[in-house]
């Protein structure tokens, strides 16, 4: 069974006569030496975009040829990204990209060469600088909070409980999404080790927030736990950020609240 290091060693050899390749760097967990067992393969081919559609074909190539693959999956953009899973369930993500948006984007501290034919490393930055918050992702959440929190009486007006339990989910990734803008690390990774990016107490206190089943009473009150946590912290940084807090709207979303679920549903 291939490990993620045999895999890496397999796929360095298999790549380094690849026409067209500028460079090819570990990047994620791997690429900035916190990666576990758990890790996915996460890499950044560096090439000039008339090259990439030709890298992309003999990536695949090259890949099937060391494990079989069970899962293929190929994003255009600005680039190319490629998600592909072996049948051992290793994880590889491939990111085609010219050098000048890799250079940009990227740090020494954040990757590691594997092959580097024009010197890309070394002209990188030694860190990128620290992550700041965004004004405008910001603002996207907090309105969201409040006009999914005011859809509550339409899903519990019509039973479905079911779908109130997946919109309290939906706040509870909003408040997690929030917390996350004061996250400073350039390269802050994926979702699956948040235990990483947010301090013990904010982790405890997503813990200890209560996960309703499909039951009016359940759905009314984990909503609003999940509200007296986000709308302090929402408020905070609304500020810091000189965020126009939205205050019609949430005033109308407190009032509608009152008047379809009561007193008990505007409890922030």
């Amino acid at each position: 069974m291939l490990d993620q290091q045999n895999l890496i060693t397999a796929i360095t050899g298999s790549m380094d006569a690849c026409p067209g390749l500028q460079g090819l760097f570990l990047a994620g967990s791997l690429g900035r030496g916190t990666a576990d067992e758990w890790s996915d393969v996460d890499l950044v081919a560096v090439a000039a975009p008339d090259d990439h559609a030709a890298l992309a074909a003999n990536w695949r190539q090259a890949l099937e040829a060391i494990a079989p693959i069970v899962f293929w999956n190929q994003i255009d953009g600005a680039g190319i990204v490629l998600n592909a899973i072996t049948e051992d369930w290793l994880r590889i993500d491939l990111s085609i990209q010219d050098s000048e948006n890799f250079r940009a984007r990227r740090a020494r501290d954040l990757v590691r060469p594997l092959i580097d034919r024009d010197g890309i490393y070394d002209a990188l930055l030694p860190r990128l600088p620290d992550r700041q918050p965004d004004p405008r992702a910001t603002r996207y959440i907090i309105n969201e909070f409040i006009r999914v929190l005011g859809l509550t009486p339409v899903v519990l007006g019509r039973g479905e409980y079911v779908s109130a339990v997946w919109g309290t989910g939906l706040l509870r990734n909003l408040l997690t999404d929030l917390l996350q803008q004061y996250v400073t690390l350039p390269d802050p990774g994926g979702a699956l080790h948040l235990t990483r990016l947010l301090p013990p107490h904010q982790m405890a206190m997503l813990a200890g927030l209560p996960y309703p089943g499909p039951d009016r009473d359940q759905l009314i009150a984990a909503q609003a736990a999940l509200a007296r946590e986000f709308f302090p912290v929402a408020r905070q940084l609304a500020a810091t950020l000189q965020i126009d807090w939205p205050d019609a709207f949430e005033a109308a979303t407190r009032r509608h609240l009152a008047a379809t679920l009561g007193p008990d549903a505007i409890i922030w």
